[in-house]
């Protein structure tokens, strides 16, 4: 950790005891002789130091920080334009050193000043430099420049005494250490919603003229411009940037403007619709309602759906339950719907069916998929999802055919392949099933040193090629080779003499010679009676198999690279489907922010209230987009089974809401399947001119400490969701209403800031100041240029430290110490919010 200090100045170098711009230079010689010492001093060269007039200001590289910053949001007018330096002795190295008097008020060689849009342009292109033309009743008063530049230094907590602390300044200054900077603070009291341009500018006439490419004359002390009179002064500039204040009200303001109130006293949390048609005219016509809930709810509000007529929900369960499940209940009695469709049963959407299976509404009341189709408030969060989809499908399903890339390509091999593997499947059967044994060992024989038959069919200890198994069996040699088919084969000229001379000798039958050895071979195996040769020769020449390993290296996919070739199907098509990482409370909250949180539209402005997430609506609307896009995949001809879930993300938060739909248990409670498992995370809608005026308000939720904020704490920082410029919901993921409550949590709001400012509340002056901290731009006179005049009375407040307390108007660090500006936190208890 570490500490700020401030100091009024610091310098280095020769200009550190030069009194005058010229340095005297003196050398002193000391001998000794016989014990004796002598000192004899010399003087040397007269030495004439730099100036502002021998200078054209400083390198853009030693800005390191304009406040307000060039290009943001719109600043607050209570603060003070300030730039940073990056060396720390910049602003006196070209001044006068210690010889002045007191020596804490040095007087800096450059300012900076503030001029609105109404009174100068921006600077001119210049030789050397650019020019700001400057009315003089406008620029601060050069006299009291030394109060408004000054040394910020992080040093080690350890470090507590002034001089150790101000060696270490002067040594980070030489050593230009990045924890000590200068800084220059104009004095000017700003207005709202105004353009303004900064400029940081000489300091002495000299400096001016130079920069001007005019001749000094006159002394090189001789401020720029005078403290009081007309007209205006061509200013070179070495530095400027533009910004703008917004309109009246600080953050302090503002905030403090902001009141908690209640959810359900503020409309939010439900809505209520009419569901009188079509289930009330068999409870006689009168009307029926029933309330909706959001993505977020009133916390502790989650409840079963609870209609203004029991009856009348009664008749929608049973009514709605028989319209799903009648398509299922028409395959299972008429068989296959298409065949007549006359029978089709066009009938609701039954989510989850195609992810689960499941045709039918579960018996189980506390199933999910239960849950999910008989209840409206449910139902119209599903038909939400569905309604996203269909509003989108063109967009979704470029980005779906996006990722699908790889998976066409190798869908294409598996359906070529697996066409291939029917073909040659089928062909085998024709050519090569008739065959006994002889001719298909010698139809096999030029690819007999490559098909490998198993030991059971070798008779041998290991697996063997099949002319390696020919070789050691009764077979003669030769008689499994191609040319020993061609010429014993039948019909053939040897063969036709054969059975002549067989017919005449005694009629009987002949057999081929390598049939006769073959099933020698086969009688001799008796170890595996069952394994014949013939049959072990079609199993290796299956095409399905040899087609799959061919192809295995082919499709690099984990989807394929799970596949065996010992399945069914293992050449069927990768069912797969995209993924999209889009929150969708962000696309809820864009299109219909009623339906994300009912009754926000009314939410009046500077409230704070408190919701909860809730899960059943939350899971309910993941299920039908899920539902609804399987449908428009499917439609589209993307390679899906219907059971993929591509979005899993509902809030904007690390990680996915939910695991794939297909592995819900049926059984389970819809809620139960968001990660949370059930349980709401807490989060603050707020309406406020604070967020429009300061957009980059963050909140933070920190645990108390006794029921008090801690000292020191950086909190859990909210995910902010923009409703518009002036709403934003603030998400707490992971903090629930019983651990907000046991943990005793704080909601804080904290002031954006970039760096260190300076300046003054706004409001009245109180009576009496506890801290500087309570000093208002109401208690500090201003000249009639607007800036702050430092000879003036100011009581000093109550609670000083007791080192070294600040005093107005003592030093440079002693009013960057009472101008600096904390950064404002307002604070809301989640036990009060919550009412315990």
């Amino acid at each position: 950790m570490s500490t700020r200090w401030f100091f009024s100045s610091v310098q280095v170098g020769a200009s550190a005891s030069a009194r005058e711009r010229s340095l005297k230079t003196s050398v002193t010689f000391a001998r000794e002789i016989d014990g004796r010492k002598d000192e004899e001093p010399a003087d040397g060269p007269t030495l004439s130091l730099l100036g502002p007039e021998d200078v054209l200001g400083f390198d853009r590289t030693m800005v390191l920080r304009e406040e307000p910053p060039p290009g943001a949001a719109p600043a607050a007018e209570n603060i003070l334009a300030s730039i940073e330096l990056a060396h720390a002795d910049l602003p006196w190295l070209l001044s006068p050193g210690s010889g002045q008097n007191p020596p804490r008020r040095i007087q800096p060689w450059f300012v900076l000043v503030v001029l609105d849009d109404d009174e100068a342009q921006p600077p001119r292109e210049g030789d050397p430099l650019p020019v700001l033309t400057a009315p003089v009743a406008a620029l601060p008063p050069l006299a009291d420049r030394w109060a408004w530049a000054h040394v910020e230094a992080r040093l080690d907590d350890g470090i507590a005494e002034f001089d150790a602390a101000r060696r270490l300044v002067e040594l980070g200054a030489r050593q230009h250490s990045a924890q000590v900077i200068a800084r220059l603070v104009c004095p000017r009291r700003l207005k709202p919603d105004r353009g303004w341009i900064a400029a940081v500018v000489p300091a002495t006439e000299a400096g001016r003229k130079a920069g001007l490419a005019e001749t000094p004359v006159g002394s090189a002390t001789v401020d720029a411009w005078p403290s009081v009179g007309g007209g205006t002064v061509e200013l070179p500039v070495y530095h400027w940037w533009r910004f703008r204040t917004g309109k009246e009200g600080t953050f302090e303001e503002l905030a403090r403007r902001l009141k908690f109130r209640h959810a359900a006293e503020a409309g939010l949390g439900t809505r209520t619709v009419d569901v009188s048609q079509p289930w009330s005219p068999e409870q006689g016509g009168g009307t029926v309602t029933v309330a909706l809930d959001g993505a977020l709810r009133v916390p502790g509000s989650a409840a079963s759906e609870v209609w203004s007529d029991s009856a009348a929900q009664e008749t929608f369960k049973a009514v709605a339950r028989k319209r799903l499940d009648e398509p299922a209940r028409r395959r299972d009695e008429i068989g296959d719907p298409e065949a007549d469709p006359d029978t089709v049963a066009v009938a609701p959407p039954l989510y989850g069916s195609d992810h689960t299976g499941q045709q039918t509404v579960p018996a189980n009341p506390e199933s999910w998929m239960t849950t999910l189709n008989l209840e409206i408030r449910r139902r119209a969060a599903a038909a939400l999802g569905a309604r996203y989809v269909q509003l989108e499908q063109e967009f979704l399903m470029a980005r779906a055919w996006e990722q699908v890339g790889e998976i066409r390509e190798a869908n294409r091999l598996l359906a070529v392949t697996e066409l291939a593997a029917a073909v040659a499947e089928q062909a085998q059967h024709k050519h090569l099933d008739p065959l006994d044994a002889s001719d298909l060992v010698a139809v096999m024989a030029p690819a007999s040193k490559r098909m490998r038959l198993p030991a059971a069919v070798t008779g041998l200890n290991a697996s063997a090629t099949l002319a390696a198994t020919l070789a050691g069996s009764p077979v003669l040699a030769g008689a499994a080779t191609s040319s020993f088919a061609r010429l014993t084969r039948r019909g053939g000229a040897l063969s036709r003499r054969a059975a002549r001379g067989a017919n005449r000798a005694d009629n009987a039958r002949t057999v081929p010679v390598i049939t006769q050895e073959l099933l020698q071979m086969e009688v001799m195996n008796v170890d595996a009676p069952d394994a014949g040769l013939p049959g072990e020769m079609r199993a290796l020449l299956k095409p399905f198999p040899l087609q799959w390993r061919r192809l295995a290296d082919r499709i690099p996919i984990a989807a394929v690279a799970s596949r065996t070739d010992t399945e069914a199907r293992p050449l069927r098509p990768i069912m797969a489907h995209p993924t999209f990482a889009v929150p969708v409370a962000t696309e809820l909250l864009a299109l219909w922010p009623e339906w994300a949180v009912p009754g926000i539209g009314a939410l009046p402005l500077n409230c704070v209230t408190l919701l909860e997430t809730n899960p059943e609506f939350c899971a309910a609307l993941l299920v039908g987009l899920n539902h609804e896009f399987n449908r428009e995949l499917l439609w589209r001809e993307f390679p899906t089974d219907q059971r993929g879930t591509s979005f899993a993300r509902f809030w904007p938060t690390a990680g996915a809401d939910i695991d794939e739909i297909a592995r819900w248990p049926l059984d389970a409670p819809l809620g139960s399947q968001l990660r949370a498992a059930g349980e709401g995370s807490l989060a603050l809608p707020v309406r406020g001119e604070l967020l429009r005026r300061f957009p980059g308000t963050e909140l933070v939720a920190v645990p108390g400490q006794g029921g008090k904020l801690p000292e020191t704490f950086n909190g859990v920082a909210a995910t902010p969701l923009a409703l518009d410029e002036s709403t934003v919901l603030y998400l707490f993921d992971g903090i629930g209403r019983e651990r907000a409550i046991a943990e005793d949590w704080f909601f804080v709001f904290r002031e954006p800031m970039r760096g260190t400012q300076f300046g003054f509340d706004t409001g009245a002056q109180p009576p009496e100041m506890e801290t500087w901290a309570d000093l208002t731009w109401s208690g500090v006179r201003v000249d009639a240029a607007r800036c702050i005049i430092l000879a003036q009375e100011i009581a000093p407040p109550k609670c000083l430290p007791p080192a070294d307390p600040p005093m107005w108007g003592r030093d440079a660090a002693d009013m960057a110490r009472i101008a600096y500006q904390q950064p404002f936190q307002l604070a809301f208890r989640a036990a009060a919010m919550l009412g315990a």
